[in-house]
């Protein structure tokens, strides 16, 4: 004879659950809690709790299970695992030649964590066993960033490239390259010379061909940005650029989502394709080591160059806080030291202080 022990807070909650295990046991579809696997259950996880998600936190969890997870814990059981456990696990992870980078290894640890908390949740386990691991520290690396003195050798050089409206936009607006790939035209104020960014580009996971959806900006906070009338300049030319494309295509165009930045069709860029002209555009510019989220930190650090206060950055920028903003460009320019030293020079000399 099998026995099979149920748990609840109260008599309703142990019939119901009495009731769904029978009727799992007729259809032979019953597994003790205690025996389920973690591949077992990240399935079951995947599908109940990380479908809610946004689309790149789906495809980042999916991948984190896949390649480092399920190889080390899968065929383990969920009530068997020990902190101790996952500590080696996530200790393996900096270890070797294929060790991982630090903020690699705490964005896996997360998923994990993640998932023994959902099994929690439903039950299966009493505590989450990946609390309290020591994990290795992210040390702050500096923001690589196009200077003021470099910005000019920059904009010359894209800008013969098809997408030089997007670069120039990205870093004089200081948007994520999601952002500037999923601005509507019904996000641009004209009027008032200012753009609202509501959301972001993303590709649905696992179509094929890619399919795209607009979702909520990160940490969900929309954001107004008033533009220097240069910059609305750039967004005229784009409106022109792309309803000349949309006479070439004729009925071949399709631009349901109202996008700024489209292919010669209409339809959605992908955001490789804009990645990979920009490397080489910066390679040639001796920039190698510089990233499209350079261009974001560019906008940031320019704007700091030039006197705008953090808590307008902050802003422009959508951060959380002002103290992140800080924090991330706490380094001072050469330009910055200057410009600091020069006034306190004027005001030294307008004291008339004596040698």
């Amino acid at each position: 004879m099998i026995r099979h022990t149920i748990y609840g807070k109260t008599q309703r909650e142990v019939a119901g659950k009495l009731r769904s295990a029978i009727s799992y046991i007729d259809n032979g579809t019953f597994q003790e809690p205690r025996k389920i696997t973690v591949d077992e259950y990240a399935k079951e996880y995947m599908k109940n709790h990380v479908s809610a998600l946004s689309s790149l936190t789906q495809v980042s969890y999916e991948k984190n299970l896949r390649i480092h997870i399920l190889p080390a814990l899968g065929k383990r059981k969920l009530t068997d695992l020990t902190r101790r456990d996952i500590q080696a696990f996530v200790s393996s992870l900096g270890k070797d030649r294929k060790a991982l980078s630090p903020k690699t290894i705490r964005v896996i640890h997360g998923t994990l964590h993640a998932l023994l908390a959902a099994a929690k949740r439903d039950e299966i386990l009493f505590r989450n066993v990946a609390d309290d691991c020591t994990l290795p520290r992210v040390t702050q690396t500096k923001a690589k960033a196009i200077t003021t003195d470099q910005l000019k050798p920059f904009l010359e050089a894209i800008k013969h490239d098809k997408f030089y409206h997007i670069y120039y936009i990205a870093i004089f607006f200081g948007q994520r390259e999601a952002e500037v790939l999923g601005l509507r035209w019904d996000d641009v104020y004209w009027e008032t010379n200012s753009i609202v960014i509501r959301q972001q580009l993303q590709i649905v996971p696992n179509t094929k061909p890619a399919q795209y959806q607009l979702v909520p900006p990160k940490e969900n906070k929309q954001r107004r940005i008033i533009l220097a009338q240069s910059a609305m300049r750039i967004l005229r030319c784009q409106l022109i650029k792309q309803q000349s494309m949309q006479l070439q295509a004729g009925s071949m165009w399709s631009n349901p989502l109202d996008l700024v930045f489209t292919n010669e069709f209409g339809k959605p860029l992908h955001h490789f394709a804009v990645y990979s002209h920009l490397k080489a555009i910066l390679d040639s510019c001796g920039m190698k080591d510089f990233t499209f989220h350079s261009l974001r930190h560019s906008f940031a650090t320019i704007s700091i160059e030039n006197g705008d206060d953090i808590k307008t950055v902050q802003a422009n920028l959508g951060h959380h806080a002002a103290a992140f903003t800080l924090k991330t460009y706490a380094h001072v320019s050469d330009r910055m030291q200057q410009n600091s030293a020069a006034r306190m020079e004027e005001l030294i000399s307008s004291l008339g202080t004596a040698e």
